[in-house]
């Protein structure tokens, strides 16, 4: 499966509920198993972003899925991207 990673950062609703992290958490892991989607991991970060998550994912509507069922929460934004292991990327530019 592919992997992507999730570039998510708190709307300013979303930072006024902090509280509140772990429903808004729960609600996303969920979302996320049942489009069949692995949270490979999970960091919570300073700087631009708020939180960066790598998943694995069956295909990009899944991941679209997720992406719109957590953006009509209100609570977040994000960017995703595509993205293969580093031994993954050797094998390519080995066949260039």
């Amino acid at each position: 499966m592919p992997y992507f990673v999730r570039l998510t950062t708190f709307t300013s609703e979303g930072a006024k509920a902090l509280k509140t992290f772990s429903h808004g958490r729960r609600q996303f892991l969920d979302a996320a198993k049942k489009l069949k989607i692995k949270v490979v991991a999970e960091y919570v970060v300073t700087g631009k972003y708020d939180i960066i998550t790598i998943i694995d994912a069956p295909d990009l509507e899944s991941v679209l899925k997720l992406s719109a069922t957590m953006a009509a929460t209100g609570r977040t934004r994000n960017e995703t991207y595509n993205a293969v292991t580093a031994d993954e990327f050797e094998k390519i530019s080995q066949s260039m």
